[in-house]
């Protein structure tokens, strides 16, 4: 923590890394939670303000985050210098809700603002935004591309579309089941940095030395195989799975949740 930094009763903060610079004032009812976080000099988190995700959250210095923002962190989300957020801003670095499997579509981005940046209240900056240098952004807009330097930015209520939901679906999703199968056992041994061997013969993935995980594509299902002959069931066509307290089945539920928007029930 910098000089004369101060950190307010009722606040928590929480990081693997954490750099707070000088005259940092972080207000009441703050809740910080993230993989690394740096504050550059002179900066201000108001009252309310929520940052949190498994990724970096940072700030060059003479930044402002208004009262009851919302900041999620799944990605990098950066503030150059003398860049801000006004009250109730919603930041996300990730889409995800619904099941990517059922054809559903989900973006996880990076965030960033350069220097001299202002967004007012209640904008919605949404994955993959990029926004250059000194630019405003006025209140209740809604961002997902790249913003061009010394750009003024404001509300058209004529700006509105419709899209048919059923269009992208079927557009979105073009891999089988075995196929998403594949990617979320992958990416879930890659994002915990477990190793993970696949063979072809019988669709199986050997996770971290003594997980076996196996795909069944017909009944969209996979099965986790340990100690032996036990089963954990992945039932993405009734969205369920049987229950067990294996570390590694519950950071499974977790990640296919937080990144494929897949929910499972679990049968007790």
């Amino acid at each position: 923590m910098g000089q004369n930094a101060k950190l307010s009763f009722l606040s928590y903060v929480h990081a693997d890394e954490m750099e707070i610079g000088k005259d940092v004032q972080i207000r009441s009812f703050v809740f910080i939670r993230v993989k690394k976080l740096s504050i550059g000099d002179n900066s201000i988190i108001s009252f309310g303000t929520q940052i949190k995700g498994e990724k970096s959250f940072s700030t060059k210095g003479n930044n402002f985050i208004g009262a009851h923002c919302l900041i999620n962190c799944e990605e990098d989300v950066t503030l150059g210098f003398y860049s801000g957020l006004g009250p109730r801003c919603n930041v996300y670095s990730h889409g995800s809700f619904l099941p990517v499997i059922k054809g559903y579509p989900a973006r996880f981005e990076t965030v960033a603002l350069e220097d001299y940046v202002w967004v007012g209240m209640a904008v919605t900056i949404l994955p993959g935004t990029y926004i250059e240098s000194n630019c405003i952004i006025n209140p209740g807009v809604v961002l997902k591309s790249r913003i061009k330097a010394n750009t003024l930015i404001e509300f058209a209520p004529t700006a509105f579309r419709s899209m048919d939901l059923n269009r992208l679906r079927n557009f979105s999703k073009k891999k089988s089941n075995f196929d998403y199968h594949k990617e979320i056992i992958t990416n879930f041994a890659a994002h915990f940095n477990m190793s993970c061997e696949y063979s072809d013969a019988d669709k199986m993935f050997l996770v971290s030395g003594k997980y076996t995980f196996k795909c069944f594509p017909e009944s969209d299902l996979i099965e986790l195989l340990h100690n032996g002959n036990k089963k954990i069931r992945y039932d993405f066509s009734s969205f369920s799975a049987d229950d067990s307290k294996l570390r590694i089945h519950k950071r499974f539920l977790f990640y296919i949740r937080r990144r494929y928007g897949v929910i499972l029930s679990i049968n007790y």
